[in-house]
């Protein structure tokens, strides 16, 4: 009995000791090169400015799946973390919905979220107008980025009109080279689309598409598949489909194609393998987009927690929201920051010309998250798939059957009250 009582001690301990390391703890997949640099980075100052609610980091490199798996476990448990690496919109309304997030509207409210995000990334912070996480970058993923030399020893002039893109794609064909690298997968194609997407349909078009209020059988749904089909399907290298996006950046880096489309994340790839920004390769936005820019989003979110977790996952929640901290992040990361008063010396040529961009789009009201998570999960994972099988296949019987796939699964989500008013 002795043992036993002495055993059950020491097993509450070794559950009490856990649970303390887990309040303390974000936990996150920024597992190795600049990522990890920039939430280390993130975490230096928050542990500065509030040095009496320490933080550390905890991986899951590379693998978001595993990070949620883990997380749902510890929800479960009653043992989560602090704070966790998140998306953004509908990935937020799940926990919300499950009453597992914390509404950190007074933290908002203090730092002037109203005041310092994008109002175009505001709403995919919120779940019913309640904020339950702080975004830490935007990358831009309606960019296309060039391989200069290729473009200057072609004579290509670099394209402002989808029919102008196609043509320089023709010119440089016709020359033996490819013209737009891509990659396999149900995000990059989809990433392309949502240009002619947004070309067919704009801005409020595009969150009426992500609040289940336009039809996927719609004219404009149609016309912009076409225009996909146009102006980047029929263009693609040979062999795109079976590559990962950095092999994708290594066919620019290698001469094999001239343009590629992808988030700003690879012109950190680019710098990686030797390349000068601004001399070497460059970027111009997609031909279409309007003034608009697509963004993708990195925050961080907080379970409903202890006194204890909550405090550590406030002081880290005022770091990244402050000029400091999304400074420090950035810095390392290569995107723009999501707080508007960060300084701009932080960036590079790429960097501030994406900076310059997002200021243009923010100012007309067209700063757009990435509509896959704008859409219920089921939805929005099949809307990849579909882009993806059609770039593939750009035939008028897949067409078709990509408009009856999503059209069904919208009025599926509609029946079941799925969609969210972004």
């Amino acid at each position: 009995m002795r043992k036993f009582g002495v055993a059950l001690a020491l097993s509450g301990l070794m559950v009490s000791s856990a649970h303390a390391q887990d309040a303390s703890q974000v936990w996150h997949y920024w597992g190795g090169g600049a990522e990890l640099a920039a939430v280390e980075a993130l975490l230096a100052v928050a542990n500065e400015q509030s040095p009496q609610t320490p933080i550390v980091g905890q991986d899951f490199p590379g693998n978001a799946i595993e990070l949620r798996r883990q997380l749902q476990t510890a929800l479960l448990g009653g043992t989560p973390p602090a704070a966790y690496q998140s998306s953004m919109g509908y990935e937020l309304k799940t926990f919300a919905d499950a009453e597992q997030l914390r509404d950190i509207s007074a933290l908002w409210d203090e730092f002037g979220g109203d005041r310092i995000f994008p109002v175009g990334l505001q709403r995919v912070m919120k779940v019913d107008g309640v904020p339950y996480a702080v975004p830490l970058n935007m990358h831009s993923i309606s960019n296309i980025f060039y391989n200069k030399a290729l473009v200057d020893e072609l004579g290509i002039a670099l394209p402002t009109t989808f029919e102008e893109l196609q043509a320089a794609c023709e010119a440089i064909e016709a020359a033996g080279k490819g013209c737009l690298a891509n990659a396999g997968g149900p995000f990059w194609s989809l990433y392309n689309f949502y240009v002619p997407l947004i070309a067919a349909i704009g801005p409020e078009g595009y969150f009426e598409l992500g609040s289940g209020d336009m039809s996927f059988d719609s004219d404009g749904f149609r016309a912009a598949l076409a225009n996909f089909r146009d102006s980047y399907a029929n263009h693609y290298i040979d062999n795109w489909s079976g590559k990962s996006w950095p092999q994708g950046a290594d066919d620019v880096v290698a001469g094999r194609a001239v343009f590629y489309q992808m988030g700003d994340w690879a012109s950190g790839y680019f710098k990686d393998v030797g390349l000068t920004p601004g001399e070497d390769y460059d970027f111009f936005p997609a031909p279409g987009v309007g003034g608009a820019v697509v963004i993708q989003v990195d925050a961080i979110a907080t379970p409903n927690g202890t006194e204890v977790s909550n405090a550590a996952a406030d002081a880290l929640l005022r770091a990244a929201a402050s000029p400091a901290g999304q400074a420090a992040f950035n810095r390392h990361k290569g995107s723009v920051a999501a707080n508007l008063e960060t300084p701009t010396d932080i960036y590079d040529e790429i960097g501030e010309k994406t900076y310059q961009t997002m200021m243009t789009a923010e100012a007309n009201g067209a700063v757009l998250p990435n509509l896959f998570f704008l859409l219920p999960t089921e939805l929005g994972s099949e809307l990849g798939v579909q882009i993806e099988r059609f770039a593939a296949d750009p035939s008028d019987q897949i067409m078709e059957s990509v408009v009856s796939t999503l059209e069904n699964l919208r009025l599926e989500a509609k029946d079941q009250n799925l969609f969210v008013t972004w």
